[in-house]
Order: C-alpha cells, then sequence, then structure tokens
C-alpha cells in the first residue's frame, strides 16, 4: 500500500494536484495524469458528487497511481469517514481554525490508536486484498493524509498549533473564503490574503510540516516554493474547460474574420 504523494514528497520532488468540480466519470483519472498531474482532489465543498461518484473517481485515481484526495463537505466524522471508504488517500478538511478541529480531523481520518475512524473490512485502499487487521491498519494509518484549511483570521492565527496537530500533514490557505472572513472579499491577491500564505508556510515549516500553494489566490506558486511549499494546486476542470474553450472560440473568430 503506497502514497504516490508521500513518495515523491520524501524526495524532495513536487506534486501537482487538480480538482474536479464537473467530471464525473473514471475516465477523469486518465485525464488528470496524461496532462501532467500527480493527483486530483473531488470538491464535495462546492460540487455535487455523489457517493458513488466520488468512490468511482477515488478507485480510478488509485488504480492510475495518483494521489486521491476529496474536499469534504464539512469537518465531521461521517463526512471524512465516507471520503476515505471511497478511496481517498487524502482529505482535505475545509474551515479548520483551532487546534481542537484539527485534532477532530484526524481523529475521523485515522484508524485506532491514531485516531477513531471505524474499520472496513475490504476496501479500495487496499485494492480489496485480504490483510490482517494490524498491518491494514498500520498501513492505511501511514499512507493516509490531511490537509487542514485556514480560512479565518482565528485559524491563521492558530496556523503554528494547527501544524503542530499529530497526523496534519498540510496547510492549505483559502483564500476566497478568508477574502471574506477579513472584509475583502473578492480581494485574493490582497496583502493580507499575502501575509496568511507567508504564516502558513512559517508555520508548517516550523513543524515539519506541508505547505499548498496555488490554487485561487494568494501568491504566485514560485514565490511559495521559496518558502519551501511543495504541494502545488493547479486550478478546476471547470476553468480549464472555460479557458480552453473561450481561447479557441476567439481564434476561430479571428481567423474567419482575417478571411473576409
Amino acid at each position: 500500500m503506497q502514497n504516490p504523494a508521500r513518495a515523491k514528497l520524501a524526495a524532495g520532488g513536487p506534486v501537482l494536484l487538480m480538482s474536479l468540480r464537473q467530471l464525473r466519470t473514471p475516465d477523469a483519472a486518465m485525464i488528470v495524469k496524461e496532462a501532467g498531474f500527480d493527483g486530483f482532489y473531488v470538491d464535495r465543498e462546492h460540487g455535487t458528487f455523489s457517493d458513488a461518484e466520488t468512490a468511482a473517481l477515488c478507485t480510478a485515481g488509485l488504480l492510475a497511481g495518483l494521489l486521491t484526495a476529496v474536499r469534504v463537505r464539512a469537518n465531521t466524522g461521517a463526512d471524512i469517514a465516507i471520503a476515505m471508504d471511497a478511496g481517498a488517500l487524502c482529505v482535505i478538511v475545509p474551515h479548520v481554525s483551532t487546534v481542537a478541529e484539527a485534532e477532530a480531523a484526524v481523529r475521523a481520518a485515522k484508524y485506532p490508536p491514531m485516531g477513531a475512524r471505524s474499520q472496513a473490512a475490504l476496501g479500495p485502499m487496499t485494492f480489496y486484498r485480504s490483510i490482517p487487521s494490524p498491518q491494514a491498519i498500520a498501513s492505511v494509518n501511514e499512507v493516509t493524509m490531511v490537509f487542514a484549511m485556514l480560512e479565518t483570521e482565528e485559524g491563521v492565527a492558530n496556523a503554528a498549533a494547527i501544524a503542530a496537530v499529530p497526523g496534519v500533514d498540510a496547510l492549505m490557505i483559502g483564500p476566497s473564503d478568508l477574502s471574506n472572513e477579513l472584509g475583502i472579499p473578492g480581494e485574493t491577491r490582497h496583502a493580507r490574503i499575502r501575509d496568511a500564505f507567508h504564516a502558513a508556510a512559517s508555520a508548517a515549516r516550523a513543524a515539519g510540516k506541508h505547505m499548498v500553494a496555488g490554487g485561487a489566490g494568494g501568491p504566485d506558486i514560485a514565490e511559495m516554493a521559496g518558502l519551501g511549499a511543495r504541494i502545488l494546486m493547479g486550478g478546476n476542470d471547470v476553468a480549464y474547460l472555460m479557458g480552453a474553450a473561450r481561447k479557441a472560440a476567439e481564434t476561430m473568430r479571428k481567423d474567419f474574420g482575417a478571411a473576409h
């Protein structure tokens, strides 16, 4: 049982991720891999994915050798458990503002003694192999990852303490919600957002944890990489499709106009 992202990070390399907002069929995993990404996350916070669709995407991702992640709807045991049982190697937990909330996320994602997750007999993460429980528990706890999203002023202030929670692997800023919280809605490149990214990166580095760079705002990837970030978040499927389609339409109109 392996987590390809853990292996790449241990080797000092970057891990490139994108998010899925609309793609729902298993071949999305092939598309993500062929595009050059190392994994994806199924956005259940802002997407309308069913449990079955989430499981199909995660299972396909595991077979493709990708990091499979799910951004859960909320920091609840039920939401995290269904993501893990669906085959997510990583859960991205939104709105983590306190140590207690980070500890709750880890408790839901990990089997005892690290957490309190209920053990399923067989599942996609173990490729449905029959593995003795002690070995399965240790292996799953080792490969699963928890990303804590800081999306409030309180969360950013508590970044160091949250990063220090055992079982939290990475910090991730939610710039859109944080900008709303700070009274600067939509200004995801604002200096206060940049400061939040820098504070989180410093906290992660001090705790020996990872920082997620990129996404919907904040400093650019080059700047964050200079601060130690090696988990790099790209855009989502809708943004990529819209960007390429819009460019193609503009080019077609331009070419048509040039001929008349």
